[in-house]
């Protein structure tokens, strides 16, 4: 059923909020807000391929938001809680007649009404507001309106919208973090990342002493009569719903200036902006505990990344923190919601700025180029200064095993379950290990102009992409086609290879020539791929020297030969682990080589660990034990026990090691000659 709205109906404290809501509105009619100009041009809106894990509905592929501004009242002693108006203002793209907008059905619509005064009859069903037009709208043509509601706002997801009231840990708070679902829980809109509006406004009245945090530039700041302020703050550049954000809290605000270095200045033109930070009161989120924490560190990694990413996207405005009580962090255009002070995570979501926000996956199923390019932006800065290695190099080690775990294709095929969408191994650690491999086969300059390229290209920037527009990039940076190495780690493989190679001295009349044996022996059940094709990395060892040697692969079985100056020993494959891969070892005749070690794989969890470790080791031969240390920085022995095997088979253990400090451990499980290394992080407790 359609509803229309009695004003009368409504009476006391509701009503009173609703009229203060709307007392900026003209008495007689509520007209087209003053246009706001945005810094890009508008981009079409391109229909998406799904919504909320399903299809996106014709009605709001038909209508192409251009404009919010929402205005909303918020106060954590009263129910309801917030109580909203939002402007939304947008274009036809075909004959339209209704209106849809997500909007949860745990919040209350009030009444909706268009820009010519009219109240519009509206149906609330299926978490969407469903607005019935007084004509039909033709292509093009352009339509505003008001939509008034209010509620208890529910949080869903990771926390769409949150309250923490007299907590014990925490300082009272509200909170929003909407990837990729969540906007509907507070705001109507089109909640789509495909549907970018230009800009959007967002007005906050809020009980003093609270501070609120949001998109863009903060315009005023007001106290009123009843003792609460209003904040205003206007976002200039095309935005999609789930990055529009609030935290408000009673904050300490600290600014800082950044000025772009001559050298980029030369490049871009010059620029000069500010940092904002929002933290908790007291706390040491700025200034951190060492050289590689606080959020100070965002000033001084910017110039690392305009170098590699091009301009910093919303120069025009700011960038920033916002203190939140989570763990990890959420990438709000122009102001990231941050739960801790790591430099790993202020990379992260600095990246997410170019992409992420700039540029905005399409639909979900290519989350990867968000989260994958984020977590490659975190090494873009441990490798640009000293004072980041240990943490690089421990990172490296971690999101290197982690990727091993990940499942299925890169391109998500559900996105219905919030948490799978977000698995760490998938989209995080294979989406950084693709992109490494790519850097691992062009060098640094080449992958740097693919960054910059893509991060910068007209027809992309500020606008949305899936993976074939980052293939495109890459192919017209090489000159190369890279249609195998997307296929088999983008779109249809789901795994990896699984490498054998030895070698062996088959140089006649005293002089020395290796052949080397490169085999891939990873079940097609497992990565749905025969063969996968690309250069590999072999690192060969002789009585004198050691030689790194790139090497084309696309064959199960391939030979190699190369004439050397001294017997060859040995052979590494992919010895700085620029590829995805495991490798296996195959025992070969012991009088030449000495026994060569059979599969021994070792996954070990939980990783960081407090006061125990455990480990599950994948035995390939018959032997039935192995001796299990665990050392730390220096390589003293703090932990060991001897474990049994199964053989060639998979057993699972438990290593205590109790009370010993935080920090960077070696897990080393040794069967005769096989040994493997875990790199192994214990945390604080």
């Amino acid at each position: 059923m359609l509803h229309g709205h009695d004003l009368v109906s409504r009476r006391g404290f509701r009503v009173m909020l609703i009229l203060l809501v709307t007392a900026c509105m003209p008495s007689r009619v509520w007209a087209q807000e003053q246009p706001v100009t945005a810094f890009p041009a508008h981009m079409p809106r391109v229909a998406p391929a799904q919504k909320s894990g399903g299809p996106a509905s014709a009605n709001s592929d038909a209508f192409d938001v251009t404009y919010y501004h929402l205005t909303l009242d918020l106060a954590q002693t009263r129910s309801p809680l917030l109580v909203g108006r939002v402007r939304i203002e947008g274009v036809a793209c075909s004959v339209l007649r209704t209106l849809e907008f997500d909007l949860s059905n745990l919040l209350s619509v009030s009444f909706v009404i268009s820009s010519e005064g009219t109240v519009l009859p509206w149906e609330h069903r299926t978490d969407r507001v469903f607005v019935q037009l007084p004509e039909t709208l033709q292509a093009g043509d352009f339509y505003a309106l008001d939509l008034v509601y209010e509620g208890d706002p529910q949080g869903t997801g990771f926390g769409s919208f949150e309250s923490i009231r007299n907590d014990a840990v925490y300082p009272d708070i509200m909170w929003t973090l909407s990837e990729p679902y969540g906007a509907k829980d507070w705001w109507p809109s089109d909640d789509h990342p495909s549907d970018k509006a230009d800009s959007v406004r967002i007005t906050v009245t809020v009980p003093k002493p609270f501070t609120v945090g949001s998109n863009g530039v903060l315009i005023s700041e007001s106290d009123l009569p009843n003792g609460s302020t209003k904040f205003d703050w206007l976002h200039r550049y095309p935005i999609s719903t789930y990055l529009v954000f609030l935290a408000i809290a009673d904050y300490d605000r600290t600014t800082e200036q950044y000025d772009r270095p001559g050298d980029l200045a030369n490049r871009y033109g010059p620029a000069t902006f500010p940092i904002v930070h929002f933290s908790f009161a007291g706390s040491n989120a700025y200034q951190g505990i060492s050289s590689t924490s606080g959020w100070r560190l965002a000033k001084e990694m910017m110039p690392v990344y305009e170098d590699w990413f091009g301009p910093y996207p919303f120069e025009e405005e700011k960038y920033g923190h916002a203190h939140f009580p989570i763990r990890g962090g959420m990438e709000h255009q122009t102001m990231s919601s941050m739960g801790n002070i790591g430099a790993e995570l202020i990379a992260h979501e600095l990246t997410h700025q170019w992409f992420g926000d700039k540029l905005t996956t399409k639909s979900w199923p290519h989350l990867w180029l968000n989260e994958g390019f984020a977590t490659f932006g975190e090494f873009v800065v441990f490798d640009s200064d000293p004072k980041y290695r240990a943490l690089g190099n421990l990172l490296k080690d971690l999101y290197y095993e982690r990727s091993k775990y990940a499942t299925g294709t890169l391109v998500l095929s559900d996105t219905s379950n919030v948490n799978s969408m977000f698995n760490f191994a998938n989209v995080y650690a294979k989406g950084w290990m693709v992109l490494r491999m790519i850097n691992g086969m062009v060098g640094d300059a080449v992958m740097k102009d693919i960054m910059r390229t893509y991060a910068t290209l007209p027809k992309h920037a500020y606008g949305i992409v899936e993976s074939a527009d980052f293939q495109a990039v890459v192919e017209q940076v090489t000159g190369r086609s890279f249609d195998t190495f997307f296929d088999q780690w983008v779109y249809s493989g789901t795994g990896y290879p699984v490498y054998q190679a030895e070698v062996m001295d088959v140089g006649i009349n005293g002089n020395y020539r290796a052949r080397i044996t490169l085999r891939q022996v990873q079940e097609i059940d497992d990565s749905a791929v025969h063969i996968f094709e690309m250069p590999v990395w072999l690192e060969l060892k002789t009585a004198d020297k050691t030689l790194l040697l790139n090497v084309e692969n696309d064959l199960r079985e391939q030979v190699y030969e190369i004439d050397v100056d001294s017997a060859p020993i040995s052979v590494r494959v992919d010895p700085e682990n620029w590829i995805l891969k495991d490798v296996s070892f195959k025992s070969t005749d012991r009088a030449t080589f000495g026994e060569i070690p059979t599969t021994l794989n070792v996954k070990a969890f939980p990783n960081p660990a407090r006061d125990m470790i455990c480990f599950e080791i994948d035995n390939g031969s018959l032997r039935s034990q192995a001796d299990v240390e665990m050392l730390n920085a220096l390589g003293q022995l703090v932990g060991n026990k001897t474990v049994q095997l199964i053989p060639n088979g998979l057993s699972g253990h438990v290593l205590q090691f109790g009370n010993v400090p935080p920090g960077l451990y070696l897990l080393r499980v040794r069967s005769g000659p096989r040994i493997v290394d875990r790199t192994l992080i214990v945390s604080g407790n």
